[in-house]
């Protein structure tokens, strides 16, 4: 994966995946358990908790949803995401999705369609 950009300072890779713009931002040195976050919307809106997240190793990402609300096909893309991911970048199979105002009826209906796929929740003011 090609670091093509920055992010507030680290290191962050653009791409498309499966049609959908998607990114990686980059730790400055990934934590023991590879533990990583999926931003459900908004990817660069309230940007405090994922920088504090990647101060302590956290990766950061994103995948681009069609809608606002929480469709199967956005739940079943990020399924593929998280699984490509943590095969590519080998990180955890698990996921810290964050949700934030729609994110968060994102990262709920993520999690409950998904829960193997799932470390723990971050929400915060979720629909």
């Amino acid at each position: 994966m090609d670091i093509n950009s920055t992010w507030f300072g680290f290191p962050e890779a653009e791409f498309l995946f499966e049609g959908r713009r998607a990114t990686v931002v980059f730790p400055e040195k990934a934590n023991k358990g590879r533990n990583w976050t999926v931003k459900t919307e908004y990817k660069d809106a309230f940007p405090e908790t994922e920088i504090a997240l990647l101060r302590e190793g956290f990766h950061v990402t994103y995948l681009e949803n069609k809608t606002r609300f929480a469709t199967k096909e956005d739940c079943d893309a990020k399924a593929r995401f998280v699984k490509f991911l943590a095969k590519e970048l080998g990180l955890k199979e698990k996921c810290v999705p964050v949700g934030m105002s729609c994110g968060g009826m994102h990262a709920v209906y993520f999690a409950a369609k998904y829960p193997k796929r799932i470390a723990g929740l971050y929400l915060d003011a979720p629909v």
